[in-house]
């Protein structure tokens, strides 16, 4: 499946216009494949026939629901045949994913999604764990959203493979303009690793994200995101770096779904219970800290567990 499929991560801030991009977006595609477009050298015949799209929306930290209304924005999209759009609660995990997001997309593929959209959360600039769940990480900012200090900070526009300005159009069209101008030149500050998709010449030297203007509202720079996104699909598949980019990504999901289990094992064994309310009791009063606390807690659970063996 590794060959026929692409996982395209979305991230940005709230109110960036995530979902009406990914509506515009994915309307871009499968109008290629409808007009049955000419296919050029450089496009490699990939346009995707079935497209995915999970959307991550954030739950409430007060009653745990969730709207789950970005599927609201994408009126056009949901409503093809060729298009599967599942929303889904965050649940309280941090990152900008859900709980399952990972096998969600990875069901999607055995299912015959030849693209699977991942749209997180709002994010901030920690929030990275869409780069272990997605081949591409787009970040999509907003007009006036920062300067070249803001873009030169490390986090979220570190990991993005590319940097794509929305809302270039009307009376933002300007200020987009200036934005993407702006990290344009705090890109030249962030390097990418030797061998990154956008050195095309292959030289030994490190290279810089692409920074694109978009407008969801009319379609501009579609096709120019697209084909970037082609390039890079292209690349990697050729080169190899996909395949070894999805083998890391399942080792981190392993060690991420197994510290998952063992604190959920720990939390429900009456033992450890029973210890974690003694400790909580000197915590309570002052006696010990929260790490000392945590680390003879630990002793003990490892303890019953050599124990047990």
């Amino acid at each position: 499946m590794l060959s026929s499929t692409f996982r395209l991560g979305i991230a940005g801030p709230p109110g960036v216009g995530k979902s009406t991009f990914v509506d515009a977006f994915g309307q871009h595609i499968i109008s290629l494949k409808e007009d049955n477009v000419q296919l050029s050298k450089d496009m490699e015949g990939y346009i995707p026939d079935k497209i995915a799209v999970l959307c991550v929306d954030p739950s409430s930290h007060v009653t745990g629901g969730s709207i789950l209304g970005d599927k609201t924005r994408m009126s056009h999209l949901s409503y093809h045949p060729c298009a599967y759009i599942r929303p889904s609660p965050s649940s309280g995990t941090l990152g900008g994913l859900g709980a399952y997001t990972f096998d969600a997309a990875s069901l999607c593929e055995l299912a015959g999604y030849d693209l699977t959209i991942v749209e997180t959360v709002g994010v901030g600039q920690s929030e990275v764990e869409l780069a272990e769940c997605c081949d591409l990480f787009l970040l999509l900012l907003a007009p006036g959203g920062g300067d070249e200090l803001q873009g030169s900070k490390k986090g979220i526009i570190e990991v993005a493979d590319v940097l794509v300005v929305n809302k270039a159009d009307g009376d933002l069209e300007d200020a987009a303009r200036k934005t993407a101008s702006e990290y344009k030149k705090a890109m030249g500050l962030l390097r990418k690793p030797v061998g990154w998709w956008g050195n095309r010449d292959k030289e030994k030297c490190a290279t810089s994200p692409p920074v694109l203007l978009i407008s969801a509202q009319t379609g501009a720079g579609m096709k120019d995101l697209f084909d970037t996104i082609k390039s890079y699909r292209n690349w990697a598949t050729e080169s190899g770096y996909l395949v070894e980019k999805r083998r890391k990504q399942a080792q981190y999901w392993m060690w991420k779904y197994l510290k998952e289990r063992l604190l959920e094992t720990t939390q429900q064994d009456k033992r450890v219970k029973k210890k974690a309310f003694e400790i909580q009791h000197s915590l309570d009063e002052g006696l010990v800290s929260p790490r000392s606390a945590a680390n003879t807690l630990w002793r003990s659970i490892v303890g019953s567990a050599n124990n047990m063996g």
